[in-house]
């Protein structure tokens, strides 16, 4: 076979040469890029994963911490002092959050609405109110289109 292609070789011009030279260049670089093309982007595509792996895991670990300091006292009982319309105002006030309507119903009830929240910001902060001791008797979370939820939720106190 070697013969054979030694043969053909010797029977080109110089120009012939030049030609099949280059035309192997080229052969070799679209083969090579074939070839790397996939190779790069799975790579690219691990790399996308990892970054967002190592995200979650922070926010869990974060959230993990959050739950065990729990505190020793329910913070629902401790606001009794407070009506619960302010201070559900504060709470959210601190986080971002602006309550389009916050009546209270009695002492211990509240009746709220947000209309624009991100939905991991809210479900979060409604969490927190629950691990404080506060109860959510009726949740409605309504998408929007730009990507943002409304929500109206009862709230009480927990506890006695």
């Amino acid at each position: 076979m070697m013969e054979g292609l030694k043969s053909w070789w010797s029977g080109l011009s110089t120009r012939e040469r030049w030609l099949v030279g280059v035309a192997a260049v080229l052969a070799a670089a679209v083969l090579g890029w074939a070839a790397g093309k996939p190779l790069l982007s799975g790579l690219s595509d691990l790399d996308d994963r990892h970054r967002a792996a190592v995200e979650r895991e922070g926010r869990v670990a974060a959230k993990v911490r959050l739950l065990a300091q729990r505190p020793a006292k329910s913070v629902a009982a401790a606001v009794d002092a407070v009506a619960i319309d302010q201070y559900l105002a504060q709470s959210a006030s601190e986080i971002g959050l602006t309550l389009d309507r916050n009546e209270a119903r009695g002492d211990r009830q509240v009746t709220i609405a947000i209309a624009t929240a991100k939905a991991p910001v809210l479900t979060d902060w409604l969490a927190g109110l629950e691990d404080q001791g506060f109860v959510v008797d009726q949740l409605t979370i309504t998408p929007a289109a730009d990507g943002t939820v409304g929500m109206t939720a009862e709230l009480r106190k927990g506890g006695r």
